[in-house]
């Protein structure tokens, strides 16, 4: 029997963004795999809570971490 697995996505990056991506995983102790996955589920999630009304290229922004006790 045949073991399931993920989709995968093959995509093609211009060199200074490969580069980008590479330092920000480097940065975060994550693979350029964690961060691409996670952007790809944020860009995800935001098109649909905008019932697929946007304008692309998307423009995302992070949210401000909130540490214990610091509010």
């Amino acid at each position: 029997m045949k073991k399931m697995t993920d989709p995968v996505l093959s995509v093609r990056l211009p060199k200074e963004l490969d580069v980008r991506l590479a330092r920000a995983a480097k940065n975060l102790d994550l693979s350029k795999n964690d961060i691409s996955r996670h952007a790809i589920r944020a860009a995800v999630a935001a098109i649909e809570s905008y019932e697929y009304r946007v304008q692309l290229p998307l423009d995302m922004a992070v949210k401000p971490r909130v540490l214990p006790g610091s509010r």
